[in-house]
């Protein structure tokens, strides 16, 4: 790979994102239609594929549609990203310092 190529980014699945929607009983329709996104592009975030940096804005539609603490969801999104770090997955020179704290 030269200088002027880019290499994608591996995926991880956000498990956390799965997990919720299916704890609440929700399809895949019932949160794209709240989003206003489409299926592919939805199930892309829950695979790993898309996202990699969701804005506060999108965090906070993902906790209303889900009936959740928003806290609880950013906490989540936190950990995923630090498991992509931690596999390797993730390789910006960003460090995450603090912690969200109850």
């Amino acid at each position: 790979m030269n200088g002027n190529e880019t290499q994608k980014q591996k995926s991880h699945m956000r498990m956390y994102l799965y997990n919720i929607r299916k704890e609440k009983g929700l399809s895949i329709y019932a949160v794209i239609e709240g989003l206003a996104l489409s299926k592919p592009y939805y199930y892309q975030i829950e695979q790993g594929i898309r996202g990699h940096k969701m804005d506060v804005l999108f965090l906070n539609d993902l906790a209303v549609i889900f009936g959740i603490d928003f806290a609880f969801l950013c906490q989540a999104e936190l950990d995923y990203q630090k498991q992509r770090r931690n596999l390797g997955i993730r390789k910006d020179k960003r460090l995450i310092i603090y912690e969200l704290q109850d």
